[in-house]
């Protein structure tokens, strides 16, 4: 009887490592460019089928300025992909509070999360090349992105012709947040 209840007991752990582990495969969602990503928004770069970036489903409402203090050097130097939180949390550090693209990439909420941040040049330029179609971006519009240029200027991307430009920090332009997953 031992041996029985010990073999149940064997067969009844397995069972729940082997269905437990099959869950955990068919959680894992496949993503595709330019489709939606788990918090709700465009996919621009995926890394492997299941993590990647994704835009903000939309822009945030009002257009605005880049910093608090259009003449002070934040460090957010970064401009490959994957450096874009960090230049958001390097702006941050400098600007406090505030009303500027960075401030309000980290304070939103969409999609049920709130671990969005400013897109970096290049994770700018992605989205343009990837998503500018399928994203509801607006053709006659910039967008900042989190990559500082110099103590006055900050760079950006035309979503009508797909130039990048370093423009004045105090000037206004759209904002599209994003989020690695």
């Amino acid at each position: 009887m031992k041996k029985l209840l010990g073999f149940l007991s064997l067969i009844l752990l397995t069972s729940i490592i082997v269905l437990s582990s099959s869950s955990q495969i068919f959680a894992q969602e496949k993503y595709t460019i330019g489709g939606r990503g788990p918090a709700g928004g465009w996919i621009f770069y995926l890394s492997d089928k299941t993590h990647g970036m994704e835009a903000a489903e939309r822009d945030l409402t009002d257009t605005t300025n880049w910093s608090n203090s259009p003449f002070v050097l934040t460090g957010a130097s970064g401009k490959e992909i994957g450096t874009g939180k960090a230049n958001t949390d390097a702006i941050i550090a400098v600007q406090k509070a505030g009303d500027y693209a960075a401030k309000a990439c980290k304070d939103l909420v969409a999609g049920h999360t709130n671990d969005w941040f400013l897109p970096s040049k290049d994770e700018l330029a992605l989205m343009y090349n990837k998503i500018k179609g399928a994203g509801g971006f607006s053709s006659d519009s910039s967008y900042w992105s989190s990559s500082e240029d110099s103590e006055q200027k900050a760079w950006n991307q035309y979503f009508f012709n797909g130039g990048q430009h370093s423009i004045t920090k105090n000037s206004n332009a759209n904002v599209r947040c994003v989020r690695t997953f």
